[in-house]
């Protein structure tokens, strides 16, 4: 089974993405900040991370590059409801998996998951 941690400040977001990819058949961790993410990964070792780009603590790219420096392998899928191209390419370069913004549509990202957890396996 593979697992996938979520990180979000949204409570709600966090909440409807463990339920929904839960059923789907994953392993779903949560956090609330950058800080308890990075923390998170290092005790779960997912597969996937969703990495929102604006959290209170720290800004997802810094989290990005420090998931990429722990697993330079991990698959991250950036969300942000603010999204813009200069972000989308920022996050690309900085080795994010892919790139989507709020709100999303739950098919399309089960799609991106499933795709990051393949490549991943390859």
């Amino acid at each position: 089974m593979a697992k996938i941690l979520v990180i979000d400040d949204d409570r709600s977001i966090r909440e409807t993405l463990e339920l929904y990819l839960t059923e789907e058949g994953y392993e779903v961790v949560t956090a609330a900040t950058g800080t308890e993410g990075l923390n998170r990964f290092v005790e779960t070792s997912p597969d996937v991370v969703i990495l929102d780009i604006r959290l209170p603590d720290v800004d997802g790219f810094t989290v990005l590059e420090d998931l990429r420096e722990d697993e330079e392998n991990v698959k991250v899928i950036m969300i942000t409801a603010h999204g813009t191209i200069a972000n989308a390419v920022e996050a690309l370069k900085k080795g994010a998996f892919d790139y989507i913004t709020k709100p999303f549509d739950l098919d399309d990202l089960k799609n991106i998951v499933s795709k990051a957890i393949k490549t991943r396996v390859l």
